[in-house]
This record gives structure tokens, sequence and C-alpha cells, in this order.
């Protein structure tokens, strides 16, 4: 029997279905300005959608807000921003692939336009006026549903950490890099392991007893790969951080790579970066031409002796050379990190006969720090503390996804004023 007493205490709300009964997606705005989200506001309800739930534009909340209400649309107010290119692609970086995202702007560039849809965003220029937005936004929609498959949708960045030869810190680099996207700048991340024999890559992430994948039956689901196959070999971390880690069984290391790529094909629309071990210790030659053709960042990783040096100089010149021919005139940014990893007796170059030698900057300087090795033991990520390696780490990542590092501030300031 209805009991109305029940209903009567029941509270009300103004929610409303997800957005577009027909549709049934999940939205949010984002706004900087109240003009605008009035007009979002009544753009929806004018086309028979529901509103979208409202925030004040803060950009270091916007992953957190779509993560908790798994947002499928967003609509963002960039009205006024000084730098509307550099604001989305660090979003671009933040934002899962599978969401569609409105920027409304008042910067009026075809270049803009461009680059912005290059990292899949839809622009429309500011001011507009409702009957223009609710045919933009109904256009949205109509591609969002079509680019439920895998076309269409924003892939991964790939960043390759390769050490220029073993023992030079690049699996740990790899690990802290994973933790400081997945945690402090809360983005999807998928770590692989290019080392087919064994590696330490399992324990830098506290995974604990977790054998590497074999391709058999078992795990392919007795076919080819596919996308479902591909997912089944992945092992989750933690919400937003995964692993792949193929294993030997009687293939070549190079052969199984090649198989990580085709993997990896299907899991790049899936999530925000993904992160490539490549240690020196890995059974295959590291060609730059193939590095060139999937990385978007690749962070070089040496140590301060002649050898390693040498090493880098090599790496650098082919690099160099590939980047000459009209297959490799695609945007891929170098980092040179220099790892103190010993204390400096056993340094055999200095940073400036380095960067004399390679005739580059070094881009990011680890230094040597004696509890390292203590906090790697206890199971604790150097750029969860306040060391002075951990800063210099969480600065290498903040390079890596386009964010300025600030600069230090001065505590005092010894300067007289004209009137003493």
């Amino acid at each position: 029997m209805l009991d109305f007493g029940d209903l009567l205490k029941k509270e009300t709300t103004d929610s409303e279905p997800a957005i577009g009964s027909q549709h049934g997606l999940k939205s949010l705005q984002f706004f900087r300005t109240e003009e605008v989200k009035i007009l979002v506001d009544e753009t929806f309800r004018f086309d028979g959608h529901s509103v979208p739930i409202s925030y004040a534009y803060k950009f270091k909340d916007i992953p957190t807000h779509v993560e908790e209400h798994n947002a499928q649309l967003v609509v963002i107010d960039l009205v006024g921003c000084p730098d509307t290119l550099k604001e989305c692609r660090q979003l671009s970086a933040r934002l899962p692939s599978y969401l569609s995202v409105i920027i409304l702007g008042d910067v009026d560039a075809i270049s803009v336009i461009r680059e912005l849809k290059s990292l899949g965003f839809y622009y429309l220029f500011w001011p507009v006026d409702k009957i223009e937005l609710a045919e933009f936004v109904d256009t949205v929609l109509t591609r969002h549903i079509e680019a439920n498959s895998l076309h269409g949708r924003r892939k991964a960045k790939r960043i390759g950490v390769i050490g220029m030869r073993g023992g030079v810190g690049t699996t740990m680099l790899t690990a802290e890099l994973s933790w400081i996207l997945s945690n402090d700048k809360q983005t999807s991340c998928l770590v692989v392991d290019h080392n087919y024999l064994s590696s330490n890559l399992d324990i830098f992430l506290g995974i604990k007893n977790r054998e590497k994948r074999r391709l058999n039956d078992t795990e392919t689901g007795g076919g080819e790969i596919d996308q479902t196959s591909s997912k089944n070999l992945v092992t989750r971390v933690s919400n937003r951080l995964d692993y792949l880690a193929l294993g030997l069984s009687d293939e070549r290391s190079a052969d199984l790579d090649e198989m990580t790529e085709l993997v990896l094909n299907y899991l790049a629309p899936d999530t925000n970066f993904i992160l490539d071990d490549y240690s020196a210790s890995v059974g295959f030659d590291i060609q730059p031409r193939n590095l060139l053709k999937t990385l978007d960042v690749a962070v070089l990783v040496m140590e301060p002796t002649i050898s390693c040096l040498r090493e880098t100089a090599a790496m650098l010149s082919k690099m160099k050379k590939l980047f000459e021919e009209p297959e490799y005139k695609r945007t891929v940014r170098i980092i040179l990190v220099l790892n103190n990893h010993r204390a400096s007796r056993f340094n055999s170059v200095t940073q400036a006969e380095v960067e004399k030698y390679l005739d580059v900057p070094v881009n990011i300087v680890l230094p040597y720090e004696i509890t390292v090795e203590e906090a790697l033991l206890n199971g604790t990520y150097l750029s969860a503390g306040k060391s002075k390696i951990g800063t210099q780490i969480k600065h290498l990542c903040s390079r890596i996804i386009g964010e300025e590092i600030a600069p230090k501030r001065k505590l005092f300031s010894f300067t007289r004023s004209s009137s003493e």
C-alpha cells in the first residue's frame, strides 16, 4: 500500500534527469561569469535538456568534479582567459578521452580553433546567441553518440622514459611520474613495462606477487588481440593508474614489443597518459626511429659519467638526423634529465661539461640524496615528500604536461628604501 507519509518525508530536489532524456548524457558547466552561466542554462532548458550542474571555474577542481559526476559533456567558460590555448592544453591532459568538451572563448583566431580541434575540443566564439548555442550543443551531442566507439576519441599522450644506460633510475622515475600524474594531477595513466624478462617496475608501483602476462589462450580469450582481450592484460594499480607488463614465452623481445604496441592501440583512447619504461636493461635495442614514431615526449635519463655522456650524444645525434626526414615532421619534445644518483666523487663529468659536450641544456637535475634508498625500500614515493629530489621530479612532471614552474620565493629582501 502506498504510504503518503513516507512520500511527504522525502526531500524535494531540483535535479532533473541527466542531459537530454533522449540522450542520457550527464553534463557539467564551469563558468567564469554569470552572463555565460545564465545563457548556457537557458539554452539547455530551451532545447529540452536538463540544466548542467554548475561550478565556478577553478582549474584544479575540474577533473575531480568530472570524475565525481561521471560526466560525459562539459561546457567550460574561458571568456576573458589570458591564454586560452595554454589553459586548454593543460585541461586536455587532465580530462578523460571519452569526455566531450565545449569551450566558450573570446579569441577569434583560426589557429586557436585548429589547435583545439587537435586536442579534441569543440570551440565556440563568444558572444553567441541562444539559437546558435543550441544548434552547437545539439551537434556536439550527436557527435558524442557517434564517437562512442573508439573512432573520434582523443588518444593518450605517450611519454617515454628512456635510460641511456642501465641503473640510471629510469624505472624509479617512471613510477614516480605515474604517481604524480594519477594522484597530484588526478589524470588517468597507463604504465608500460618494456622489459619482458624481468624488472622492478611492479615493486616501485607497489604491486605484490604479480607475474608478467603471457600471451596465451587464457589471457586473450582463445583468439586474436582485440579491445576486450587488451583490457584483460592490464593490472589495476589504483583508480586512475593501470599497469601493462607482458612476459616472454617463446617469443623474442622485439616481437613482444610489436605486440605491446598493438595492445596499446586499443588502450590509448581510455587513458590520458601512457608512460613507457624504456630502461636500458630491456632485451632489445631501443631504436630512435621507433621512439619518434610513437612518443609525444621523450625523457632521456643519464648519469654524469663519460660513458653515459657518449651514449646520450649518440642518441641525440640520431634523433636530430631523423627530425630532418619528411616522415618525422611531428612534434616530439625531448627532455634531458641528469640523475646524480651517486655521491659526487663517483662522477666523471660536471653538468657544465655535459651541456658543453651535448650542445644542449640539461632540463632537470636530480640531486644526490643519501635517504633515497631508504625511502624506496620503505615503499615511499619520493615525490610525496618535501625532499629536493622529489621537488625536481615534480618539476619534470610539470614540464611534461606544459605547466609553468613557479620560481623560488625570496624569504628576505635586503633592498633599502630610498627614504633611508
